[in-house]
């Protein structure tokens, strides 16, 4: 299984769900990177953090040994320039004809700093 195509290594980031000390459910906190596999930058917004828009959202393709990806995992770059994106959306994609060219399309907010 791989992406086809891919330009950058990535990691994820899951977060885990828990419960504080008076038992009520918290998001929890991001994991250790797991699963470093080659991925591909989809798209990427034009203009990044428009004042009246907000940051563009990017379009990302992963290694489908991640599945399943949760809304407000985090997408890590290794290496290169280290940038992090918040998971907005995730869906399997299947292939119909091939298992080694199924991928992760994540649609994914920049993480600031």
């Amino acid at each position: 299984m791989a992406v086809i195509g891919a330009n950058v290594s990535m990691g994820l980031r899951r977060r885990t769900a828990g419960v504080d000390g008076h038992g009520t459910p918290v998001a929890g906190v991001l994991g250790a990177v797991e699963g470093v596999r080659p991925g591909r930058i989809v798209s990427r917004p034009d203009v990044d953090g428009d004042p009246e828009t907000g940051p563009g959202m990017w379009v990302l393709a992963c290694d489908p040994s991640w599945w399943p990806v949760a809304a407000a995992d985090q997408v890590v770059e290794q290496g290169g320039r280290g940038r992090a994106w918040t998971v907005v959306r995730a869906a399997l994609r299947a292939s119909d004809f091939d298992p080694a060219i199924d991928y992760i399309r994540i649609e994914a907010s920049p993480v600031a700093g």
